[in-house]
């Protein structure tokens, strides 16, 4: 299932409002914009809900709104929700033109029952707190809501410019799929690759493979028992290792580069994630960070070819030229901000300019940098250039 629009607005009519303005997504979307032009704030907004469709909580500071467009499969499905702090004052959810779901401020709703034949509504009442998305999940009697929750449970959003389970360690080197919480993207790589690798045979070379197409030759990885000199811990510790080709040494996480790393990490978990026949939602913010120019671009061009091919929703963020300029425009979200006001602009909704952009001849930062992709090219250039056509 793919988010198609959203709409998104926190504390309406104060001094503090933030809203983010029907932005519409592709299947890859490379997320451009400068500092403090909203990048974040608008993935933040996202994985927002998402935190709630699974039954947790928000870092919302107030009154909050949003309007959800999904494509699943040939059918749409409309969400849209109003809550202040603790209490859920609206919830709706269309498939088609038809309303399944709604209920009020006071937790009391109808929602269709589909286990029988025919257009059955029953009422309900739930915890004013609760989301009906999460509260009435029933995969006979309310499929939709399990779409709904199977697209929140799919998200795994990834901090390029943090740790991603650098620092992170194991106590054990044993594991158990249903003891990890996978959405947890900065934790220990050790559980995934354990249970990647008893699960799936072809996992390692995969991983070598990925990794080799980023100019990182490694020979081989896997998980060793770690200590540290003159350290207080007694535990055992496992971590990741890596050995590059014509170095004999394993070289233990600790003292892998933070590029590498987080290049490994995210290549680990995705492969992962793709292998266990995900096909949701994916972020990474602010792709490339502590990679040089040759492997960042290397690494964003290898994470949308397997977004394409396995059927993942993806959303890379970037400020970085270089990275821009590696990027067909086609996949590009511009982010732009006025005042409270945060808007997206890309092929979804602007197609005439980003095809006229094709042939002006300038390079895909300059697409940004001009601020082409908000009007085109302007009158008075083409007046310009008309002009010296004349001339000539």
């Amino acid at each position: 299932m793919y988010l198609r629009k959203f709409t998104f607005r926190e504390n309406a009519g104060k001094k503090i409002e933030w809203f983010i303005d029907h932005v519409s997504l592709g299947e890859i979307n490379l997320m451009v914009g400068k500092n403090s032009s909203g990048k974040t704030r608008t993935l933040n907004a996202l994985s927002d809900l998402v935190s709630m469709l699974q039954g947790n909580g928000t870092s919302a500071t107030g009154p909050v709104c949003y309007e959800l467009l999904f494509r699943n499969s040939e059918n749409l499905m409309k969400y849209e929700l109003e809550y202040d702090l603790e209490t859920i004052q609206m919830e709706r959810l269309y498939v088609g033109d038809e309303l399944v779901l709604e209920r009020g401020e006071g937790g009391n709703g109808v929602i269709k029952y589909e286990s029988t034949p025919g257009s059955l509504f029953l009422e309900f009442e739930i915890p004013h707190d609760q989301l009906a998305c999460y509260a009435k999940r029933d995969r006979l009697q309310h499929p939709f809501i399990e779409i709904i929750h199977g697209w929140a449970i799919s998200l795994r959003r990834f901090d390029f410019s943090g740790d991603l389970g650098k620092s992170r360690y194991a106590l054990k080197s044993a594991f158990e799929a249903k003891e990890i919480d996978w959405s947890i993207t900065n934790n220990s790589l050790v559980p995934v690759i354990t249970i990647a690798g008893e699960e799936y045979p072809g996992f390692r070379e995969q991983i070598l493979k990925d990794m080799r197409e980023i100019s990182y030759d490694l020979e081989d990885f896997g998980i060793i028992h770690f200590s540290e000199r003159f350290s207080d811990v007694s535990q055992d510790r496992y971590a990741v290792y890596t050995t590059e080709a014509g170095l004999e040494k394993q070289v233990t996480q600790r003292d892998m580069s933070q590029g590498m790393f987080r290049a490994f990490s995210v290549l680990v978990q995705v492969n992962y994630y793709i292998l266990c026949g995900h096909k949701g939602f994916v972020i990474i913010d602010d792709i490339g960070e502590g990679l040089d120019f040759g492997r960042a671009r290397q690494l964003v061009q290898l994470l949308i070819g397997k977004a394409k091919e396995a059927g993942i929703q993806m959303i890379m963020s970037t400020n970085d030229s270089f990275i821009m300029n590696a990027v067909d425009i086609e996949n590009w979200a511009v982010i732009m901000r006025e005042g409270n006001k945060i808007s997206l602009y890309n092929y979804e909704n602007s197609p005439e300019i980003f095809e006229e952009f094709k042939f002006t001849g300038l390079n895909n930062f300059d697409f940004y940098a001009s601020e082409f992709f908000r009007s085109g090219l302007k009158d008075e250039e083409l007046g310009e250039d008309t002009a010296e056509d004349t001339a000539e």
